[in-house]
């Protein structure tokens, strides 16, 4: 590799000693690679010369005859250099300065091949980047996942299916915008730095404010801000929101996230349901996929509507073989749980027990899209109880693919009395040693009590969403530049 920079460096400054600028601000470009397939036939009549800008790709010599791929964004296109055509001094240059990874901008006419491929045949190669460094030979020595992610621009370049699940991220990330922006939901910011961090049960990232000499935190949500807005007058709002979370890393997570949350008021969670429903489906529509037919890990996904419907209870009960309302006393939850393999925590409140059964037993039983909805409301501080059952919640989840979950929603809570005894009783767990217990917010209390009309939200996953609609294995698959542990100095 060494070695390998020393030559492209004396190429460098050959071009540089020559008069050439190798790093010029600006380039000239007619048409894309992709642009001039398409118009071929009519260029090619029309003989008119067209510039096109791109990375080598390929550089091999035939004597007089040198053939080069370049790509730009939109695709690739093969080059032809005849040293008849742009003179023997010119076609040595060329090849004394140029290196695949360089980017070049040429100019010339159309060309078709002996082969009957469709071309451009250059009177000019100019260099307008020069690369140092080699790209991977077909990604050998590159193949380790971990390498794959640290080296992003490489992957990137190297593995055009990469470049196409990203693609996908920006196409789902504009759907549920316009989705949302049709339904007259308005687009908003809140805080990233908080100075309590509500909306979820987790552990946040802490940080300290030196100008006010304060702690604060990273957000695990955005929720609390967004039902501000609501309380505020705006009647639908949502956030494209990028999220922290102090937890572990896997398949499934990663310390920063993004999910899209929004909220609606005068309206429920059973409508919420239909309303996500809807959403996701347009989605995998305009991702170009089968929504009745979604290829995910071995499993084939329906999510033709209606999906699946379950209560938590149910759930529990058919897969567990536990029947919640038998155990309201945490520790007798606990040793039952014990008994069938659950892993329990002497710090676990009746909540973490409860979750810890549902995500042992319930979440990897189901495959195809299934809605599981009116959990315990001990699990979920911010959801408005059942009227006719106020130990549920009107919550719902989205599960799929035998342990994969997206979609948190519920009614939101906006009796305060309400929300202020459930605050209290998650500030007692963690102060019981439950840290991803959520934090109190008596601001939050005090917009309640101001008045907040009947309100539905939901979050969603994005990086979680995106994996299943690519069918990638790792949410590290889908987001450009993952959490990674620094490189070991050797």
């Amino acid at each position: 590799m060494i070695g390998e920079e020393a030559q492209r460096r004396a190429r460098l400054q050959k071009l540089r000693e020559a008069g050439h600028n190798p790093y010029p601000s600006c380039s000239e470009r007619d048409l894309t690679t992709v642009e001039f397939l398409a118009q071929f036939d009519a260029l090619e009549k029309s003989k008119e010369p067209k510039r096109l800008v791109g990375r080598v790709r390929a550089f091999r010599k035939h004597g007089g005859l040198t053939f080069m791929k370049i790509q730009d964004g939109a695709g690739s296109l093969q080059i032809v250099i005849m040293k008849d055509i742009v003179g023997e001094e010119q076609y040595a240059w060329l090849h004394q300065t140029t290196d695949v990874g360089d980017f070049v901008q040429v100019s010339g006419v159309p060309f078709v091949t002996k082969k009957g491929e469709n071309s451009l045949q250059a009177d000019e190669v100019k260099i307008i980047s020069k690369a140092l460094l080699p790209l991977p030979e077909k990604w050998h020595g590159l193949s380790d996942v971990e390498i794959r992610y640290r080296k992003r621009h490489l992957d990137l370049i190297a593995n055009e299916h990469v470049r196409a699940i990203f693609k996908t991220r920006a196409k789902v990330l504009s759907t549920i915008r316009a989705y949302l922006d049709r339904h007259e939901c308005m687009e908003v910011e809140t805080p990233v730095l908080q100075a309590v961090p509500g909306g979820a049960s987790a552990r946040p990232f802490i940080t300290h404010h030196n100008a006010l000499d304060i702690d604060m935190y990273l957000r695990i949500a955005p929720e609390l801000f967004l039902k501000r807005c609501v309380a505020g007058g705006y009647e639908r709002v949502y956030e494209v929101a990028r999220c922290f979370r102090n937890e572990g890393i896997d398949h499934a997570h990663n310390p920063e996230f993004t999910q899209v949350e929004c909220y609606v008021a005068y309206m429920d969670y059973q409508e919420l349901m239909v309303f996500v429903e809807k959403m996701v489906i347009e989605v995998i529509e305009a991702c170009g996929l089968d929504a009745e037919k979604l290829a995910f890990k071995d499993m084939e996904l329906n999510f033709k509507a209606p999906w699946q419907r379950m209560t938590f209870r149910d759930a529990v009960l058919k897969y567990a073989e536990i029947d919640i309302e038998e155990y309201e006393d945490r520790d007798m939850l606990a040793k039952v749980a014990m008994k069938k393999g659950v892993p329990v925590e002497k710090t676990d409140s009746l909540m973490s027990v409860l979750d810890n059964i549902y995500k042992h037993f319930v979440r990897p039983a189901i495959e195809q899209p299934t809605y599981i909805y009116d959990y315990p409301a001990s699990i979920t501080p911010l959801a408005k109880r059942k009227a006719e059952d106020p130990r549920y919640a009107e919550m719902f989840q989205l599960v799929f693919g035998k342990g994969e979950e997206n979609i948190k929603a519920f009614s939101e809570l906006n009796d305060p009395i309400d929300q202020e005894e459930r605050f209290n009783e998650q500030t007692a767990a963690r102060e019981a040693g439950d840290e991803e217990a959520q934090f109190g917010d008596d601001d939050f209390v005090e917009v309640l009590k101001n008045g907040m009309p009947p309100t539905a939200g939901f979050g969603i996953g994005i990086d979680r969403l995106v994996a299943m609609l690519t069918n990638s294995h790792s949410i590290k698959e889908v987001i450009l530049f993952p959490t990674l542990r620094p490189e070991r100095e050797e």
